[in-house]
């Protein structure tokens, strides 16, 4: 973690130190556990347009959408009439 920010002090409810406590276990270091939770918590409340906030499925399924191509009879209509110019 980088212990070069800024410093805050907090005081979690009982549940929420039940929380860091468990997850201190899972993971096994206090300091990292609250310090991404601090530092991905306002991303998530502004859902700032550098984070993508949804599933892994929904992200991939909108990436294969893009190299479908929508329908576009109006740009089909266009693009079968003839030509003005005639390449030579």
């Amino acid at each position: 973690m980088n212990t070069n920010g800024e410093r805050f002090e907090s005081r979690p409810t009982a549940e929420g130190c039940n929380q860091i406590e468990e997850a201190t276990r899972a993971f096994g270091e206090t300091a990292e556990v609250v310090g991404t939770a601090a530092n991905q918590e306002p991303d998530r409340i502004l859902g700032l347009s550098s984070r993508t906030l949804m599933s892994a499925e929904q992200f991939d399924a909108m990436l294969e959408s893009l190299d479908v191509p929508d329908d576009a009879p109006e740009l089909a209509a266009l693009a079968s009439r003839p030509r003005v110019y005639a390449h030579k």
